[in-house]
């Protein structure tokens, strides 16, 4: 499929070989100083600072003007008063640069005469083909260049996410809640008063660039809505895109338009406009980063029918109502799946949906209770409660203050010392066989001794949970080198200084390689929650647990939007995104 003219119009934007900062400065109380301090500490182009009363800013040659730097200029960062940006466009324009970000603030959101030098600002800029970002915004992040160009440094993660918005303090702390999950960025654009280019632009762009997989989006107004749909909904049949769009009240409209200038418009109007997009509208800036890790990692669910499994009865009461409310089905179990639960847990389990095994303490029982309900073709997607707390195996280890002492048992294994050199000749050897023998021998063990269980039921738990652990994506986790450094120390006789901290770290990638497994086994959702309202990360498998029921699903109810959508324009997708 060719890709769209502004493809070709953005990449000087979000891949310059060279940037200029308009405005950089020595002085730490001034924008122009953090900005351009943000660019030298990850862009790896040719980096110029502009500046016309000093001759270095922060160790780099200070020009005069853009027109003056003898490289060639692909981006300008203009952080200067917004009287001197017409004219500093004009230079541009004259030294063929081919792009800018204008962090300035003073245009449209402060009246008409904002919005007059606005206007001229865009006249000059289309008179060289120059599209830019903002003004009135804080930057742009694109990992293709490394390219950091905010009012001030901000930790950003790399990874398969884009986020425009026209609000920069929003926009930062959708980083910043992406960063502390574990979840990375290829692109961000705090786009301000999108004077140039549009939302509906920048989306455009994003669909074609391959390493996105979803488009988040804080929206305060359009310029275009019919222009936005017939854009967007080309996109969106490619990969999902997310609105965050607030203005449903008049006291939200008034905030918009003083903030960024835009005409906030009929709710109903964009709510329209979005659905005939195919564009996932949610509430809240939680939300948004909820439904793009779901999307992320989790494939679409055929149906509307859904299992709950859960370790607590009230906890699946709430999920239940949580389900029925977003018009899933909380689906009557099948048959032979009641007839497998009689057998696996005590008389008094939930005999239903959700299935509750009633304070059942058996770890492997417990966790068969998925295969059993996703093997069915009735069953469409499954919540699993609590899982992510990882609660069962946590709690036998909270049984003293510092947990069995495994090790030693292992110790205590004749011939362990052989088997542990062998274990490291076949990591050495990257012989998969045999490391899937090894790690399945180590978890049985480790199993054994903390959590009995039947013979048979095990064996199956084991390889399972092996074939999990020992994928090709997860032999550089943690799982593996912890696993080396006890190996190590085994063999180099120093077992006894081990703490029960090196199993506990081995034991963290197995929730995430449990949940990685049932989803490529079964190719249905299975979405994991904790107990507790607390921080969770993206795991090494890609396994995120939400914290508690009602985030849980909704993240499902949005993926089941999607696929209906795609269903409705023929698009099939059988897996994430």
């Amino acid at each position: 499929m060719s890709k769209p003219e502004v493809f070709k119009e953005l990449q000087p934007l979000f891949s310059p070989r060279s940037v200029a900062v308009i405005g950089a400065s020595n002085d730490r109380n001034k924008w122009g100083n953090s900005t351009f301090r943000s660019l030298m500490d990850n862009y790896k182009g040719d980096l110029y600072a502009v500046n016309n009363r000093v001759q270095s800013i922060l160790g780099y040659p200070a020009y005069k003007k853009v027109s003056d730097i003898p490289g060639h200029v692909d981006l300008g960062v203009i952080v200067i008063p917004p009287e001197n940006v017409a004219g500093v466009m004009e230079d541009c324009v004259k030294r063929g640069v081919k792009a800018c970000v204008i962090i300035t603030a003073g245009f449209a959101e402060i009246g008409p005469e904002g919005k007059a030098l606005q206007d001229e600002v865009v006249k000059i800029a289309r008179q060289g083909s120059i599209r830019f970002v903002g003004p009135n915004c804080m930057g742009m992040w694109s990992a293709a260049a490394k390219l950091a160009a905010f009012m001030f440094p901000m930790n950003i993660l790399e990874g398969p996410l884009a986020l425009i918005s026209q609000g920069g303090n929003i926009g930062g702390a959708l980083v910043a809640d992406g960063t502390a999950r574990g979840i990375g960025f290829r692109h961000y654009v705090s786009c301000g008063c999108t004077a140039d280019i549009q939302i509906e632009d920048y989306v455009e762009y994003l669909g074609y660039d391959d390493s996105v997989k979803v488009i988040m989006l804080y929206i305060e107004g359009l310029e275009d809505g019919n222009r936005f749909v017939e854009k967007v909904k080309k996109v969106t049949r490619l990969k999902p895109v997310i609105a965050l769009k607030p203005g449903k009240t008049d006291a939200a409209a008034r905030a918009i338009s003083s903030h960024s200038g835009a005409l906030s418009g009929s709710d109903l109007l964009y709510e329209a406009a979005f659905n005939k997009a195919g564009v996932l509208r949610v509430e809240s800036s939680t939300e948004l980063l909820d439904v793009a890790i779901g999307l992320l990692t989790q494939p679409l669910p055929k149906g509307r029918n859904v299992v709950i499994t859960t370790p607590g009865g009230s906890y699946g009461v709430m999920c239940a109502e949580a389900c029925a409310l977003r018009g899933m089905t909380v689906v009557d179990l099948p048959k032979q799946a009641m007839e497998t639960f009689n057998q696996m847990f005590p008389s008094r389990w939930s005999h239903g949906n959700p299935v509750d095994p009633a304070g059942d303490r058996d770890f492997v029982q417990y966790m068969r209770a998925p295969e059993v309900v996703l093997g069915c073709p009735e069953v469409d997607a499954l919540i699993f409660m609590g899982f992510g707390s990882f609660s069962n195996i946590s709690s036998v280890f909270a049984g003293g203050s510092s947990g069995p002492d495994i090790m030693n048992f292992m110790k205590n294994i004749d011939g362990f010392e052989e088997m542990a050199q062998s274990a490291l000749n076949a990591f050495n050897s990257e012989d998969r066989d045999q490391i899937r023998g090894i790690v399945k021998f180590i978890l049985k063990i480790i199993f054994d001794s903390i959590m009995p269980s039947k013979n048979l039921e095990m064996e199956d738990f084991l390889e399972t949970l092996t074939q999990s652990l020992t994928s090709e994506e997860m032999l550089e986790s943690s799982f593996f080198k912890t696993l080396k450094e006890i190996l190590i120390s085994i063999v180099a006789g120093d077992v006894d200084r081990l703490k029960t901290v090196n199993v506990m770290h081995l034991m963290e990638p197995i929730p995430g390689s449990l949940v990685r497994g049932l989803i490529e086994k079964y190719g249905k959702p299975v979405i994991t929650t904790t107990f507790t309202e607390g921080n969770t990360q993206l795991s090494e498998a890609g396994h995120f647990p939400y914290s508690n029921a009602d985030r849980a699903s909704n993240v499902l109810a949005k993926l089941i939007d999607y696929r209906e959508y795609l269903e409705k324009y023929g698009e099939k997708k059988e897996s994430k995104v």
